[in-house]
């Protein structure tokens, strides 16, 4: 009878564990419910400050009309083919980038707030250089030897991904001489940027037109430079010290410590290939000039809600390792743990991730982790030497519980290498445990035995309290 009824408990605390993963979704999806607030608070800056920015160009453009005559075939009245010259004008696009392109960027970082949430957002001051050449334009007057050559003036255009972040209107050296830049980029496809009409450049010979402005750029979250030229190089400075390098290329260099970042790119017309995106802005669409680039993001090293959401996963683990510790004591110290107080036990386990989601969102992630474990840890020492009769025991399942949470913080810190450590130490958990309870006999452990109980004084009897029978009187 002992033995169905210790088997029926064993069932009934398993359906128990069952049960509290429902607070352990709960818990998850909080985390969800947070991120997408998150989420909301970017969105909500990004409305009043400009988003991620990506620099293209400059771009050379210089249309042109070319007309030519054409064979044409066609029929007379009386059903005749004859062959005539009709005059055909076209209007097209010459698209030149840099034979040389420098940019040299320094970035200051800093936060944005809504609500409780942070937003790392940027000004970035740009110094941009280098040189076109014209030859291309020299062999097209080649091949069109003999056509009639209408040239327009020609436009040098900047391509910005939010036309917000750019702060003042630069101004552009030009051959020697400045220029003003105007807003918009003036090509197809596209409209954030800006562009300078240029004066007409000389078709006798070809030469090296050089070309510089200075750009503050301000936006949030990533920047990026999308290399149009034949040979590139950048060089960026921050001082944010989280970076993650993205895009098409990795840095040829780059230096990170607590003070920033210095990240350089090169890059040719061999190693990063943009005559599919120059093929497309001829035909009318140039939005794809900002779709190959290089760059960083401004990354926030301790993602409190990823940290958390990882750690809510290991509650399990930590249920049933406390769940099954309190049965060994149960059987070998004779105790008799009621299942309301292994829920009690349950819930005290969960509430340490609510304690830790709550308070990451308004200290660092480390102290917030130290009070949440601190308070549930001191809890359920409390409660565990009640509920065993013994301070021993309450202490040391205490210290057991506070070494699991100090082992867990440790893998939420290794990203890399979480999961292997995860494993090891569920690995590690387990072999202590059937170690620990290879000698047990689990059928005398089971087998009915007196429980131990707390002495109480024996209460006097209905009627007679405080009275006792004088020694050697009759009753």
């Amino acid at each position: 009878m002992h033995n169905q009824r210790f088997y029926l408990k064993l069932a009934l605390i398993a359906f128990l564990i069952l049960f509290l993963l429902i607070p352990q979704a709960f818990m998850l999806g909080l985390v969800g419910e947070r991120e997408s607030w998150r989420y909301q608070a970017y969105q909500s800056i990004e409305q009043s400050w400009p988003g991620m920015q990506t620099l293209a160009g400059p771009l050379l453009t210089i249309p042109y009309q070319l007309t030519y005559n054409s064979k044409e075939t066609v029929k007379d009245k009386d059903g005749k083919e004859r062959e005539i010259l009709r005059e055909v004008t076209e209007n097209r696009t010459l698209q030149l980038i840099p034979a040389q392109l420098d940019i040299q960027s320094q970035l200051e970082s800093s936060l944005r707030y809504r609500g409780i949430y942070d937003v790392p957002v940027y000004a970035s001051g740009l110094q941009v250089k280098g040189e076109f050449n014209t030859q291309p334009l020299l062999d097209l007057l080649a091949e069109l030897k003999g056509q009639q050559i209408r040239w327009e003036t020609p436009q040098l255009s900047v391509l910005v991904r939010d036309q917000r972040g750019i702060a003042s209107p630069p101004s552009l050296q030009w051959n020697g001489s400045n220029i003003a830049f105007k807003p918009g980029s003036n090509l197809p496809g596209t409209a954030a940027g800006m562009h300078a009409r240029l004066p007409n450049i000389d078709l006798t010979q070809a030469s090296r037109l050089p070309f510089a402005f200075k750009l503050e750029l301000r936006g949030m979250r990533s920047m990026n430079f999308a290399l149009l030229a034949e040979n590139s190089a950048v060089q960026l400075a921050a001082n944010w010290p989280h970076p993650s390098f993205s895009g098409e290329l990795l840095p040829e260099t780059r230096e990170v410590n607590d003070a920033g970042f210095n990240a350089q790119w090169r890059a040719s017309s061999f190693s990063y290939n943009v005559s599919g995106a120059l093929a497309q802005c001829g035909k009318g669409d140039c939005s794809g000039l900002l779709e190959r680039a290089v760059g960083f993001e401004l990354i926030q090293p301790v993602d409190v809600y990823q940290q958390a959401e990882r750690s809510v996963k290991y509650a399990v683990l930590f249920i049933v390792l406390t769940f099954v510790v309190l049965i060994l004591f149960e059987l070998l110290k004779k105790l008799r743990v009621h299942p309301v107080q292994y829920t009690l036990v349950g819930f005290a386990l969960l509430v340490f991730y609510l304690l830790l989601i709550s308070l990451s969102e308004h200290i660092a992630f480390l102290a917030a982790y130290a009070l949440a474990a601190s308070a549930s840890t001191g809890l359920l020492t409390l409660y565990f030497g009640a509920i065993l009769h013994s301070r021993k025991l309450g202490l040391m399942l205490g210290a057991g519980l506070a070494g699991l949470y100090a082992l867990l913080y440790v893998i939420l810190q290794a990203e890399e290498n979480a999961l292997l450590m995860g494993s090891v130490l569920i690995f590690a958990v387990l072999a202590v445990l059937m170690l620990a309870t290879r000698h047990f006999d689990w059928y005398a452990l089971t087998a009915a035995q007196p429980v131990s109980r707390p002495v109480l004084p024996d209460a006097p009897e209905s009627g007679q309290a405080g009275l006792q029978t004088p020694a050697g009187q009759p009753d």
